[in-house]
């Protein structure tokens, strides 16, 4: 009898543990928030603006005449996010990049080609293709030509700047197209939104 009740005991505890940690649990919703939403608990540039600005620069920048009027696929090489901002000072811009890179890869490969920044090829190679050293210097010290990296005839970068105040940050986000060979930026992308501060 003793050894029954301290079942039914246990098996009662057992059950009212799991339902008050049940209801600990946050759901799906809570836990996945809705991306488009502006949360006013977070300062700054949000994911809301991270997709409102790559949406709207992908397809404006695939209509400049550079792009479209050309016969061959245009080959960008893409930089870091150059962060100019006081209030994102120190923070990985990465993501804008990433994003924009994506959009554009997903919707133009046949009119543009991306390739990796020289460093991050070379360092790629030499992990990956026998440890060897930089392949343009071991070809020619011994007169062959080296694997050909397409050579980018674009630059695509971005340049975030703010202007805070006590309760308020005004940023300017820029995404620019600058040909290699002549320094002209052939196509400049904005976005601007002003935050309060919490």
């Amino acid at each position: 009898m003793r050894l029954i009740k301290s079942l039914a005991l246990g098996l009662l505890c057992s059950t009212i543990a799991l339902a008050g940690l049940s209801g600990c649990e946050k759901n799906r919703d809570e836990m996945r928030p809705d991306m488009d939403k502006v949360s006013g608990k977070e300062a700054g540039l949000q994911s809301r603006d991270l997709r409102e600005m790559t949406d709207r620069m992908a397809p404006e920048l695939l209509q400049i005449p550079e792009i479209v009027n050309n016969p061959t696929k245009v080959v960008v090489v893409m930089k870091p996010i150059s962060n100019k901002t006081t209030s994102l000072r120190g923070q990985d811009l990465t993501i804008y990049v990433a994003r924009l890179k994506a959009l554009l890869n997903g919707k133009a490969r046949d009119r543009m080609a991306f390739v990796e920044e020289r460093e991050t090829l070379q360092r790629l190679q030499n992990q990956e293709l026998n440890g060897g050293g930089d392949p343009f210097e071991d070809a020619s010290r011994r007169g062959v030509q080296p694997t050909q990296r397409l050579q980018p005839q674009y630059v695509l970068w971005g340049e975030f700047m703010d202007l805070a105040s006590a309760n308020s940050s005004y940023y300017l986000c820029t995404f620019k197209l600058t040909n290699l060979k002549t320094g002209e930026e052939v196509w400049t992308g904005m976005y601007e939104v002003k935050t309060l501060n919490p």
